[in-house]
């Protein structure tokens, strides 16, 4: 039942007997705000307008079946624009505790939060790291055979999180003292609750397709905030213009550079430097596989396709969205070809700056510490590892098609500055 008194909105049900308010939308603080908002119906639209349809939308679809990636992926992104909303109007004193969160992910990721525009950047991130965090956390649960049955609680997620990085990331984000003063924990129920009531069984038998991961990214995204979807320059690739390119380079590391198992060959290094979601890396393991079986080695091929996604298939990521779901993508493909991951073992994705790091800092440099994120650092030093020490010679996929203006730092700024540059003559 939807209760009001115009300014309170409230959505009511029934648990075990006892009623319980299971969604809350309060249009003003009190009673002389509700008036003077109302007074100014075109201020009201542009403050809760989005957020106000949502709440709505959600009410109307609360009894819905629930069992289809997209419309899952459509009612997280309904909640994360409310994260978002809060977030977004939230003063200063209210995001002062995620200082140390933002200064860490800067220092990793080798940029910086420029502005509004990289304040925006910033929070968004922030919103998008908890949910995606989050719905990671709920599908690696299910995957887990004696937590069948148990409710999801996103207040445990971290440590159903296999990735060092994103479980210390997500522990912190979601400490009381962060959540408190942005009002964000009953978002983080609200869509826990419908995590709870997914048809699991249908959901994850489409789920576990190839095509059903692309909805927690791209139309997330594009549901969640078309306008930094543009700006970040986020389009989906399809599949068959990714399986084209994949197989092409296949084909020229034989014919052209003499590597007869192509990209099978345990000596060709691969680097996705925008990998997004992990399509391109996703490909590549699928024909590697497909190779490994062609040569009858079925018994070595589960070790192989782990060795490969784990020491020589890269990718390099900027948001931390999209590197959940290219793990994600990553472990799923491993086991369902026989290989699944174990124990500290992680697919070669590393959050970070793909236009920095490349090179050693100048000697007498100070090493810049995150002294409250071990993981977030083991994460960076992984990735220039990478960058400095692998035999990189495969490098494919495809890049973002617009830059972004909040973020920088100094070193991309003059990798690109030869192509701000108009050059005339012959």
């Amino acid at each position: 039942m939807l209760v009001t008194n115009l300014r309170d909105w409230l959505l009511i049900g029934e648990r075990a007997g006892q009623r319980v308010t299971l969604e809350r939308f309060t249009l003003a603080a009190d009673e002389a705000a509700f008036w003077t908002l109302a007074s100014h119906p075109a201020k009201a639209q542009a403050l809760q307008g989005e957020a106000f349809e949502d709440f709505l939308a959600r009410v109307l679809l609360h009894n819905a079946p629930l069992a289809e990636p997209k419309d899952l992926a459509a009612l997280l992104a309904s909640y994360a624009r409310e994260a978002r909303h809060r977030v977004m109007i939230a003063g200063e004193t209210a995001i002062a505790p995620l200082n140390a969160p933002k200064f860490s992910l800067e220092t990793a990721l080798g940029l910086t939060f420029e502005g509004d525009k990289g304040e925006q950047f910033f929070r968004s991130t922030l919103v998008q790291t908890l949910f995606y965090g989050m719905f990671a956390a709920w599908v690696l649960q299910h995957e887990q055979p004696q937590a069948q049955g148990e409710k999801f609680d996103w207040k445990t997620a971290a440590h159903n999180l296999h990735v060092p990085m994103v479980s210390a990331l997500f522990e912190q984000l979601t400490l009381p003292s962060k959540l408190k003063p942005l009002h964000l924990a009953e978002v983080l129920d609200w869509a826990a609750d419908a995590l709870n009531r997914v048809d699991k069984a249908t959901f994850f038998s489409k789920f576990e397709t190839e095509r059903a991961m692309q909805y927690f990214y791209e139309p997330f995204l594009e549901a969640f905030d078309p306008e930094l979807r543009r700006e970040l320059g986020v389009w989906y690739t399809p599949e068959e213009i990714v399986r084209y390119q994949v197989a092409r380079v296949d084909y020229l590391l034989q014919t052209e550079l003499g590597v007869a198992d192509g990209l099978a060959d345990p000596a060709i290094v691969v680097l996705d430097p925008c990998c997004g979601t992990g399509a391109y890396l996703v490909e590549v393991l699928r024909l590697v596989g497909e190779k490994f079986k062609a040569q009858g080695a079925d018994a070595m091929t589960a070790h192989q396709l782990k060795q490969a996604v784990t020491t020589r298939l890269f990718g390099f990521e900027l948001l931390p969205a999209p590197y959940v779901i290219a793990h994600l993508q990553m472990g799923l493909v491993l086991r369902k070809l026989g290989a699944p991951l174990q124990g500290g073992e992680r697919a070669g994705v590393y959050l970070t700056n793909s236009l920095t790091g490349w090179e050693p800092p100048p000697p007498g440099s100070p090493k810049e510490q995150i002294e409250q994120f071990p993981e977030i650092a083991q994460e960076r030093e992984a990735a220039e590892k990478i960058k400095r020490g692998q035999p990189i010679l495969v490098i494919l996929g495809n890049p973002p098609y617009n830059g972004y203006a909040g973020a920088s730092i100094a070193e991309e700024r003059d990798l690109t500055n030869a192509y701000r540059v108009v050059k005339t003559g012959p």
